[in-house]
Parts: C-alpha cells; structure tokens; sequence
C-alpha cells in the first residue's frame, strides 16, 4: 500500500467534506468529531462531486441527485433510488503526529506515486 500525505488534519473541518487529488483521482475526505473517513469523490449514478454534498451525521448527500451515502462505510443508502449493492470506495486515513503537526495519511493500493 502506498501513503499519500494530505496535510494537516485541521484543515478538513469538522462537519464538512473536502476534496483531494492524487494522480488525476479525486477522493472526498469527511471529519465527523475528529474522526477522518475517505471515499471515491464521484457518485456512481452521474459522477457529481460527493465531497461538496451536505454532510449530516454520518450521511453525506450528493448535490446532483440527492442520492446519500454512509461515509463510513460507502454504502449508498437511498434505496428507492440506488441499485442494490451501490456504494462508493472507501480508504483507510491514517493521522500522524509530526513536530506537533498532525498530517493525514491515505493509505490506497490504487494510486502509485509514478
């Protein structure tokens, strides 16, 4: 597996979702009470940018469709719309302590650093 510093951890803040990209891949990263979780950024159904929908509790809403997706696991949670077995990618965060900075770490095995 590959790690991929992000940068400070603060700068995703609490409640919001935030978009990264690594090697032309866009993942969205959410903080729900100090806690990181991170996902393919594009919905399945059109590929809007999940990263920019509304984040509540641990559901985040994707602004084109308003089809909503546990970020948590990636499971896409809007039954009468989503197929079954919808979901997005999730990936593991890993947040270190550096010189007193916290920096993010996202762990893939589908993004080489070429």
């Amino acid at each position: 597996m590959t790690e991929h510093n992000l940068g400070k951890w603060h700068h995703v803040y609490n409640g919001h979702g935030k978009t990264f990209t690594i090697n032309e891949k866009k993942i969205a990263m959410f903080n729900i009470d100090g806690k990181l979780f991170a996902f393919d950024d594009e919905c399945p159904h059109v590929g809007a940018s999940l990263g920019s929908g509304k984040l509540e509790g641990k559901l985040v809403t994707c602004p084109a469709h308003e089809w909503q997706f546990d970020v948590t696991s990636g499971e896409c949670i809007t039954v009468d719309r989503c197929d079954d077995g919808c979901y997005v990618d999730t990936y593991p965060v890993k947040m270190e302590n550096r010189r007193d900075n916290f920096n993010l770490a996202l762990i893939s095995n589908f993004i080489s650093l070429g």
